[in-house]
């Protein structure tokens, strides 16, 4: 991003389980196991996995940005900790978060997107 920081994210890090039996490709070629976090990492390991990616995110963010992690259901509880040891709150930073989502003017609006 050469020396920018990033206002919003959306992600989708690894979900500490093995490509093989969980990602189907309809008869396409199939992916690849990921280098990290695909199965081998027990909760400990995992949690701390994304506290750094989450970490990293934060750095690399200004006060106030949105993230969107994605991660499947039975890991919310890794990321929920990963997050709270990264992030002041749930949103990145104590400064009013940035809306560039433009819901007001259409009659919404979202404290908790």
């Amino acid at each position: 991003m050469a020396g920018e920081l990033a206002t919003m994210v959306l992600m989708d890090p690894p979900y500490n389980v093995p490509i093989e039996g969980h990602v189907g490709n309809s008869g396409k070629p199939q992916h690849r196991e990921l280098a990290m976090a695909s199965g081998e990492m027990n909760c400990a390991d995992f949690t701390a996995f994304l506290e750094r990616v989450c970490q990293n995110l934060a750095y690399y963010s200004v006060n106030g940005s949105i993230h969107f992690v994605c991660m499947d259901w039975r890991h919310l509880p890794e990321l929920s900790i990963a997050e709270q040891a990264a992030f002041s709150e749930l949103k990145n930073g104590t400064a009013p978060h940035i809306n560039t989502f433009e819901l007001v003017q259409h009659g919404k609006y979202r404290t908790n997107v």
